[in-house]
């Protein structure tokens, strides 16, 4: 919606339940628009119609792709984070098939002449932290 605060307020005050939901409310003024697109030297039709294109694009089925976005990125932060619990045999089984992939790379980084401490290194550190909770 474009509009005054005041009329925009009333509008969301007529259409809210002021019992507790939550809402999220972006807002830009003309001198806003004017100061982000300093470098364009926008005219006050021109940034009518910024207004105009950017309610249309925010209206509730435009922000659809950025209401996901923000969804793909937390999900993404919150599965980095989270502890998961497997059988120590697995997860033996799985160190060992890593520990030949490591000493694959270490020969093809060997036979290249270079050295495979570095490119290993974040690998060497995760399987002695997983060797370590496994002999616990």
């Amino acid at each position: 919606m474009i509009g005054t605060a005041r009329e925009i307020a009333l509008e969301m005050f007529r259409h809210s339940d002021l019992d507790g939901e939550k809402y999220v409310f972006a807002s830009w003024s003309r001198n806003d628009i004017r100061g982000l697109c300093i470098d364009w030297d926008l005219s006050d039709e021109e940034i009518d119609v910024v207004m105009e294109r950017l309610e249309a694009e925010l209206y509730p089925s435009g922000c659809v792709p950025l209401i996901y976005n923000i969804v793909e990125v937390m999900v993404e932060e919150k599965r980095k984070h989270r502890n998961v619990t497997i059988p120590a045999a697995a997860l033996a089984v799985v160190m060992q098939l890593a520990g030949k992939e490591m000493e694959r790379i270490a020969v093809c980084a060997e036979d290249g002449g270079g050295s495979a401490e570095e490119p290993l290194k974040e690998e060497n550190n995760v399987m002695l932290s997983l060797r370590a909770a496994l002999d616990a």
